[in-house]
């Protein structure tokens, strides 16, 4: 093993345990993973209040509400789905080879990649945890889950749940630092999946290389919203303010900055207000969320240092807490406008025209997705054709992430590979080719030597 995963025996011990079972038995059964869909399906929701208690602890402040909807209710969702859907996913392929090679046939056999490696980030601690497991699981990897420690709390109790819910030949959970989580992208797992920050993606997809181990990237990005003339002003804004306030921004796929027409600005500010009052109408009662730590909050007020900041709320809210505010005109050179920013501060922008629009999104990284307010015209048809991301969600902010018979996931520095739903089952599976020759084939004629048959063969493939 490399020197730094042996500084993580647990880690070792785990991984090796997993792959002498996956060498001795191979991958799981489609019975065994229904099983474990199952378990960890019941076991979620027996525990559900204990996930919505751990993270509020971990967060600091962190509404019950949310968790339930984001964390338990997502990941319970996504299990039904996966197994209403499982056996026709893994289901044997026919493929129709046609000429010249019938009457051969041939079969695309869905298979486990093998072991696979999970790395969970902190701001969902519970649903970026299980919904890469539930796609491992439901292609029969046998898998190796890391929680965030920065959610401590959440950290043990997955690890308690899932080593209660499903066989330890089946998964096994570690804990750990970000040196545990570098040795882990240093062992020769056949495919791992990361949660988390752009510049930690490169250094996963780099480590990761030395085994040419697969690597499915699920990053971040600064996702823009683009509120055309003909938008519903009021309906956007409760959208776009839901989005963005829900965990308190601290979402990869929130609204990150808004670009609105210039003569509907003054309005549309005011619609994000009295939208902000609607939703959090007392923020003291629980249902805002906390920044999760003191550090990610500093780094917030520093990015609203020197900008013209207009609060969404009647009054100005203490640590941990981060009172919500529209950043009015901030300068493209400004850091809120190069950083994700990760929290409840939303960037505003006027503009003329759509081409003034798709021009600033493409000098930022490819984002995870882009939120479009108002009818389906020939601007929206311009943003989508000359512009790069994951998704495009259309009159609605982040509920796409949820939905999960849709892929997710990025382009460029916002990600690489999907998963959820089906897609989850393809990442975590080996698309095997299986060919059946007959006794007789037509490609045998076109063997060595060579002659007329060969001729009037190579002359029907190659017609016009």
């Amino acid at each position: 093993m490399p020197g730094d995963a042996q500084q993580s025996p647990d880690l070792v011990e785990a991984f090796e345990r997993l792959t002498d079972a996956f060498h001795r038995e191979s991958g799981l059964s489609l019975e065994e993973r229904c099983d474990a869909l199952r378990s960890l399906r019941g076991s979620l929701v027996d525990r559900r209040e204990d996930y919505a208690q751990a993270i509020d602890a971990d967060f600091r402040g962190r509404s019950r509400h949310e968790t339930l909807i984001t964390e338990v209710a997502v990941v319970v969702s996504a299990i039904d789905h996966t197994l209403s859907h499982l056996k026709k996913w893994a289901s044997v392929r026919k493929i129709w080879l046609g000429f010249p090679f019938w009457p051969a046939s041939g079969e695309v056999r869905p298979q486990p990649r093998g072991v696979a490696g999970i790395i969970a980030p902190s701001n969902y601690p519970l649903q970026l945890t299980l919904m890469p497991l539930i796609g491992a699981l439901s292609a029969g990897c046998r898998t190796l889950v890391k929680p965030s420690e920065l959610t401590p709390r959440t950290a043990d109790l997955i690890s308690d749940h899932l080593s209660g819910a499903i066989d330890a030949s089946a998964v096994a959970v570690v804990q750990g630092g970000a040196e545990v989580a570098a040795a882990l992208t240093r062992l020769p797992f056949d495919i791992i999946h990361f949660t988390g920050s752009t510049s930690v993606g490169r250094k996963v997809a780099s480590a990761a290389a030395e085994n040419l181990t697969p690597t499915i990237l699920e990053l971040g990005g600064k996702s823009p919203v683009v509120v055309d003339e003909s938008a519903d002003l009021g309906a956007a804004a409760r959208s776009i303010v839901a989005g963005k306030l829900i965990n308190a921004g601290q979402t990869c796929v929130a609204p990150d900055h808004v670009y609105v027409p210039l003569s509907l600005k003054e309005r549309f500010i005011t619609h994000l207000r009295k939208a902000a009052r609607d939703l959090y109408p007392d923020p003291g009662n629980g249902d805002y969320t906390a920044i999760a730590s003191d550090r990610a909050r500093e780094r917030l007020i520093e990015l609203e240092t020197e900008q013209l900041c207009l609060p969404l709320f009647d009054k100005e809210l203490t640590s941990p807490y981060l009172t919500p505010k529209v950043i009015d005109a901030p300068t493209t050179h400004s850091q809120v406008m190069k950083r994700e920013i990760f929290g409840p501060l939303l960037p505003m922008i006027g503009y003329e025209q759509i081409e003034e629009v798709v021009s600033a999104i493409n000098v930022l990284p490819n984002a995870l997705a882009i939120y479009w307010f108002g009818s389906p015209n020939e601007r929206l048809e311009t943003l989508i054709q000359s512009t790069r991301s994951g998704a495009v969600s259309v009159n609605e902010t982040v509920l796409h992430a949820g939905i999960h018979a849709l892929p997710f996931g990025g382009v460029g520095q916002s990600g690489m590979g999907r998963y959820h739903g089906k897609a989850g089952f393809d990442a975590f599976s080996l698309e095997r080719v299986i060919f059946h020759q007959t006794r007789w084939s037509l490609t045998q004629l076109m063997r060595p030597p060579y002659g007329k048959t060969a001729e009037r063969i190579l002359a029907g493939l190659m017609r016009r």
